[in-house]
């Protein structure tokens, strides 16, 4: 499978909704970790599944004048509407498209678990960067999910992720990215997960429900959750007297040596 088989397409009415509550859930974390590497001036970055491009503007912002960030996602349609003279638009299938070399930063978020190839992508991510660069790679893991008081949510997200495996995606591969980095001669690896609880009705809640909502049909076609628990388990989403965690996201840096 290549990145044009991506389950969650950006053709997809909802999507743009999607990503936008994903960045707002998710960015001020992945700039708290960024910033971390010492992300400054002069840097030049490439961020792979840039996705609305949320995070490549705020990159492009802080590298400034004198530094350069790539965008690239297999379907440009959002990207295309950022303005920066220092942030290029790229079309690029990070499986098997020439990423370039000697970034100061290659990041990327939430694109790995959707690729059988997962492996070779970290390795090809990793030596686009320049000796004394970093990679940034954040990927969730989805032990949090099952632990929740309600019966219905617990088999809900049990039938998703048998669906996913089923389909070749790996919602556990946070925790065998640093395992991965380090066996391809990364240095310097640190990980950090954070798990969110959500309340029904939330902006997080209201993520899954759009992610679920574009899922829907394949999964109920595969027949793992039937459409009593869908709308039993969607409805506690969206009950603001419901509390559970949701998946943890795995933020692993490292170093390239110099």
């Amino acid at each position: 499978m290549s990145m044009t088989d991506y389950i969650l397409p950006h053709s997809d009415p909802l999507e743009d909704d999607r990503l936008m509550l994903m960045s707002k859930m998710l960015d001020p974390y992945t700039r708290f970790r960024i910033s971390q590497l010492g992300l400054g001036a002069g840097w030049k970055c490439l961020e792979v599944g840039a996705g609305n491009g949320t995070i490549s503007q705020w990159l492009a912002d802080r590298v400034g004048p004198t530094g350069h960030v790539t965008a690239a996602d297999i379907d440009t349609r959002f990207l295309d509407r950022l303005a920066r003279p220092n942030l290029d638009i790229r079309q690029l299938d990070v499986v098997k498209d020439p990423l370039g070399d000697a970034y100061d930063l290659v990041c990327a978020r939430a694109i790995l678990h959707h690729i059988p190839e997962r492996l070779d992508v970290m390795a090809r991510l990793a030596a686009a960067v320049k000796p004394g660069g970093f990679i940034l790679l954040e990927e969730p893991d989805f032990h949090p999910v099952l632990d929740t008081d309600s019966p219905a949510v617990r088999d809900f997200w049990r039938g998703f992720l048998a669906w996913a495996a089923n389909c070749g995606i790996d919602y556990f591969v946070g925790r065998r990215v640093a395992p991965t980095l380090s066996k391809i001669g990364m240095a310097d690896i640190d990980v950090h997960g954070e798990t969110i609880m959500f309340q029904g009705g939330s902006a997080s809640a209201r993520y899954w429900t759009l992610t679920f909502a574009e899922l829907r049909e394949p999964i109920l076609a595969l027949g793992l959750i039937t459409p009593t628990l869908w709308n039993e388990a969607l409805a506690l989403f969206d009950n603001p007297e419901f509390w559970s965690w949701q998946n943890c996201f795995v933020v692993t840096t490292a170093r390239k040596p110099a």
